[in-house]
């Protein structure tokens, strides 16, 4: 992981001074953030998590009787972290604010390797686009809410995301680019998403020979990590804590602004619907959105380039985030590198316009949840919040409009899919 980091930092040297100064003053702004609260259920896992792995390290952490959601990965990372915590300011200190601004700096960290590759990928499209979009992307301010107030690792996984892409799709390495991948799923697994779209660009783009390669390098990754973790049941052990924690919160909407919480928030997904789930639903949803997607790719007269890739990934990040169920509202976090990153190849000032409107609402969709669980749900005489009101009232107007966005999205797609096949 570090030699890929190193390798980001390496490409920080090649980029413009005023991308350099601008990643300065917007980290800085982001550092003034880190002495608000910590949204408390997500920062008192983090220290519990890390009390144990100093404790007890990270091959002996699962246990049945403790909470621990996440996967593999993230857990051997925070360890590292851990470690280097501990170095400095003692193990006490990890219940103390210091911990807490110390996620957020790692947190924000990772928002800036991503924007470097982000950078580097419309820079290799659109020049002229690429200071606007990696800029765009610091400054989202559902971004910085996550990562600095907030205090989530959501930017981890986000990064190694689209540095998996950027190694398939511009360096036409798919050895690095699976590698990357099975890093960010073994800490959430929310590229799955993107996966239908790196796997037919593999397919497409790489020999038998080198997919296999590949896939055998990503095979021993993967049980190298989870293995040591799941010694009593190493094949499926990862898969049943996968499914295990995705069943932990089994409801349709969870504080989400997308299509289920059009029917209200925290229903139960085992609502039938014609003899189906809502969760059955849910993939039902999803999976049309993919083939919607997935229309181009297989007509002759459309020669798809790895450019579309990108907006075919976003779509799919964001549909992921609206008609799936068990989805809480930071899951659509991935998607905004993505979309960033299609408005500013394809040069596209609706694209922009929907990044801009969709980081808006999902900032208040935030706000909600971090409000409502750190000060209203305990606090019946907390003073009124206008944007906790308005984030409460109006969650079918955001709901609806997020899928307006949504639909505007596919529109453009498929209106630069015809502008390409004009080309031909």
């Amino acid at each position: 992981m570090f030699v890929f980091v190193r390798k980001i930092l390496k490409k920080y040297s090649e980029i413009p001074f005023v991308f350099k100064f601008s990643i300065a003053m917007i980290f800085f702004l982001r550092i003034i953030l880190f002495v608000l609260p910590s949204f408390r259920i997500d920062m008192a896992d983090w220290q519990a998590w890390a009390a144990r792995l100093a404790d007890s390290g990270p091959f002996n952490f699962y246990s049945g009787n403790f909470f621990a959601d996440y996967f593999p990965f993230f857990y051997l990372f925070l360890f590292v972290l851990v470690k280097i915590f501990i170095l400095f300011f003692g193990k006490a200190a990890i219940f103390s604010i210091k911990f807490e601004i110390y996620i957020k700096t790692i947190s924000n960290i990772f928002d800036i390797l991503t924007a470097i590759v982000i950078f580097k990928i419309i820079d290799r499209h659109s020049k002229k686009w690429a200071f606007l979009g990696s800029t765009l992307y610091l400054l989202n301010p559902s971004g910085i809410f996550n990562s600095s107030i907030w205090g989530q690792i959501d930017a981890i996984p986000t990064f190694f995301l689209i540095f998996s892409l950027y190694q398939l799709e511009e360096k036409k390495n798919v050895i690095k680019s699976l590698f990357v991948s099975v890093l960010s799923f073994l800490i959430k697994p929310l590229n799955i998403a993107v996966l239908p779209f790196m796997s037919y660009r593999v397919i497409k783009n790489f020999s038998a020979k080198k997919i296999f390669k590949a896939l055998g390098i990503s095979l021993l990754l993967y049980f190298a990590v989870t293995v040591p973790f799941f010694l009593n049941d190493p094949i499926l052990g990862p898969f049943k804590h996968l499914f295990g924690s995705l069943d932990i919160y089994p409801y349709t909407s969870i504080n989400a602004y997308n299509f289920w919480a059009l029917f209200g928030w925290w229903k139960p997904d085992t609502t039938l619907l014609l003899n189906l789930s809502y969760h059955f639903w849910g993939f039902i949803l999803y999976f049309i959105v993919l083939c919607v997607v997935f229309i181009p790719y297989f007509r002759e007269k459309i020669k798809i380039g790895t450019e579309f890739d990108y907006f075919a990934c976003a779509i799919s990040s964001t549909g992921f985030f609206l008609f799936l169920t068990r989805i809480h509202e930071r899951h659509l976090f991935p998607a905004f590198s993505l979309i960033i990153i299609s408005a500013c190849i394809f040069r596209s000032r609706k694209l922009i316009f929907a990044y801009i409107l969709m980081s808006i609402i999902n900032f208040i969709n935030l706000f909600y949840s971090y409000y409502y669980y750190n000060i209203a749900l305990n606090n019946q005489m907390a003073s009124k919040n206008i944007l906790f009101d308005i984030a409460s009232k109006y969650q079918i107007f955001f709901s609806v409009f997020s899928i307006a966005i949504f639909i505007a999205m596919i529109v453009v797609y498929f209106t630069e899919m015809k502008g390409n096949l004009d080309k031909f």
